[in-house]
C-alpha cells in the first residue's frame, strides 16, 4: 500500500510553494483521495496520475482548507475522462456541499453533455455521509481492495473524521488523522498501523498576523483543536504505529526541521518522517522518494527544549 502526500500545508492561508491538505492512498490499482485542499488537482497530475483513475474521495471535515478543491476534483475527474461512478465520503453536511458544487457547475455540465456527448457528471457522483454530529461510533465501508474505518476525532467546533485504510489482501494499514487534538478515538483507530499520517502544530511559532480574525479566538482554536509537536509523539507511541509522518504543518513556514522532529522523537521511538508535498511512502518497506536525510529520525535524542 502506498501514500502520496499531495499537500502538507495547514490552514486556509495560501502559499506559492506549498499546497493544501490532500493524500492519495493506493492499493493494487485502486486509488482514493483523502481531502481536497487548494492545489490537489494539479498535484495529482504532477505526481504522474490521472484524475480519471480516482476510485473514491474521502473528506475529513468541512473547513475550507480540506474541501475547497472538491469541486475541482469532481470536475477534473469528469473532464479527464472519468466515466465510472465516483463516491464521495465524509461527515455532514457532505450531501449539501456536493449538491451545491454540482449546482454551481450546472451550466457547464449541461452544455458539455449536449455539445460533447459526455456522460452526465451528476449521474456519476455518489455521496455517502458517515456519521452525524451526535454519532461517536465508527463507520466502516469497503472500496475495492480497501476496508475504510472512520471515527470522529476532536476538532471543535467542527465534526471531523479520522480514517484507517486497510488492505484486504495483505492487511497493511494507513491512518490519516485529519485535523484533531489528541484523543482516544484516534489512538484506538491507529493501533498497530504501519503508517500514521498526522497533523501537527508548533505552539512556539504561532504568531498574530494581519488578518480578519480575532487573534485571541484564533489562538484558542489552534491550541485546543490541533495536536502540538509536544503531544504528537505520545499519540504515536500510545497507538504503537510503525512510522509517523507529520503533515498539515501550522505554521507552514519559518520552523527548522529539527524543531519539529526533536520534540516528537523524545516521546516516540519509532520512525518519524517530516512530510513534504509529493512525498511517496510505501507501507511494506516505508520507502520514501525525495526525502532529505535530515528529515528522518530513527533513534531517540536527548531533550532539547
Amino acid at each position: 500500500m502506498r501514500a502520496v502526500l499531495l499537500g502538507t500545508k495547514g490552514g486556509p492561508r495560501l502559499l506559492a510553494d506549498r499546497c493544501g491538505p490532500g493524500q492519495l492512498i493506493e492499493q493494487t490499482g485502486h486509488t482514493v483521495l483523502v481531502d481536497a485542499g487548494e492545489g490537489v488537482v494539479q498535484q495529482i497530475v504532477r505526481s504522474g496520475r490521472s484524475l480519471a483513475d480516482l476510485d473514491a474521495v474521502f473528506i475529513t471535515h468541512h473547513h475550507c482548507d480540506h474541501n475547497v478543491a472538491l469541486g475541482n476534483v469532481l470536475m477534473g475527474y469528469w473532464v479527464s475522462g472519468g466515466s465510472r461512478p465516483l463516491t464521495v465520503y465524509g461527515p455532514p453536511p457532505l450531501d449539501r456541499v456536493v449538491e451545491r458544487i454540482l449546482a454551481a457547475h450546472e451550466y457547464d455540465i449541461t452544455t458539455r453533455v449536449a455539445d460533447e456527448g459526455r456522460v452526465d457528471l451528476r449521474e456519476l457522483v455518489r455521496v455517502r455521509t458517515l456519521g452525524d454530529s451526535g454519532d461517536s461510533g465508527a463507520s466502516r465501508v469497503e472500496t475495492g481492495p480497501l476496508t475504510v474505518t472512520a471515527v470522529p476525532v476532536s476538532h471543535p467546533p467542527v465534526h471531523a473524521l479520522g480514517y484507517r485504510f486497510t488492505g484486504t489482501a495483505r492487511g497493511s494499514s494507513i491512518v490519516v488523522s485529519g485535523d484533531t487534538a489528541p484523543c482516544r478515538s484516534l489512538v484506538e483507530l491507529a493501533h498497530g498501523a504501519e503508517l500514521l499520517i498526522h497533523e501537527v502544530l508548533h505552539p512556539d511559532f504561532i504568531r498574530p498576523a494581519a488578518s480578519n480574525t480575532r487573534w485571541a479566538d484564533l489562538e484558542r482554536h489552534l491550541l485546543t483543536s490541533h495536536t502540538s509537536v509536544y503531544e504528537l509523539g505520545a499519540v504515536a507511541a500510545a497507538a504503537g504505529v510503525g512510522t509517523l509522518v507529520m503533515t498539515h504543518f501550522v505554521p507552514a513556514t519559518g520552523v527548522e526541521p529539527r524543531r519539529w522532529l526533536e520534540p516528537v522523537q523524545e516521546r516516540f521511538g519509532g520512525r518519524v518522517l517530516l512530510g513534504h508535498d509529493l512525498m511517496h511512502i510505501d507501507t511494506h518497506s516505508v520507502n520514501t522518494h525525495n526525502v532529505n536525510t535530515h528529515n528522518e529520525v530513527e533513534e531517540p535524542h536527548e531533550n532539547h527544549h
